[in-house]
């Protein structure tokens, strides 16, 4: 990687860490820090949800991911844990964007 793009790549991650949506994310993600059974807690749904979404059963993923919500929703209605979960959602959102926008402006395909 060239200097001018490791430089420009920099500027862009320390916007990125500066942005309304990672605050928000970095916020959240402290307050759950600060209980770290519930922090544990919140890391094993996030990742069985995301194993979910990735594997291949027999059931569609719109009836897994039903199920599974529905297992967890005394978690994931935690007020703690929505509002960490919905900061998560929306970082990860404009990081996609990003992503689209770096792909669809070089014309790669």
């Amino acid at each position: 990687m060239t200097t001018e793009i490791e430089r420009e790549l920099y500027q862009l991650v320390e916007a990125v860490k500066h942005s309304k949506n990672c605050r928000e994310y970095y916020r959240w993600r402290k307050v759950l820090e600060s209980d770290p059974e519930l922090f544990e807690r919140v890391n094993v749904f996030r990742k069985t949800a995301y194993e979910l979404q990735i594997s291949e059963d027999d059931g569609t993923l719109e009836d897994r991911i039903e199920k599974y919500m529905a297992e967890n929703a005394e978690l994931t209605e935690e007020p703690r844990v929505r509002a960490f979960l919905d900061a998560e959602l929306d970082l990860c959102r404009m990081l996609q964007t990003i992503t689209d926008k770096v792909v669809r402006g070089i014309d790669f395909k």
